[in-house]
């Protein structure tokens, strides 16, 4: 784990602790604290699969209670979907697959958060 992951895992424990944290500083300081292992995915899944997005669906998920692993995919950017934003396609244009992951963050009640990650 860097720095910046460590970094972020203590905040994240924080933001946990406050039962007022907002759950998308909750999320976004979730992917922050796994994006090596999203990143190794990433790279793993670009060789068989193409360009695609990481999908982490938190929908009917509160980080502060839940247990096991969140629900976490890779799709080619050719699979699209409905819920996916219209912006997503340019960054997935854009990106560095070699050194970049596209992360699309979907929980209730917040728009879909696109990370880059690299």
């Amino acid at each position: 784990m860097n720095s910046q992951q460590q970094e972020a895992l203590l905040y994240l424990r924080r933001l946990l602790e406050t039962p007022e944290s907002d759950p998308t500083e909750i999320a976004g300081s979730y992917v922050t604290v796994i994006s090596e292992q999203l990143l190794a995915f990433a790279a793993q899944s670009y060789k068989r699969d193409g360009i695609g997005v990481i999908e982490i669906d938190l929908r009917g998920i509160d980080l502060r209670t839940a247990t096991g692993t969140a629900p976490i995919a890779y799709y080619p950017a050719d699979a699209g979907s409905d819920e996916w934003p219209p912006n997503l396609a340019a960054i997935l244009n854009d990106y560095d697959p070699a050194r970049e992951a596209v992360v699309l963050l979907f929980q209730d009640r917040a728009v879909a958060q696109i990370f880059v990650l690299g």
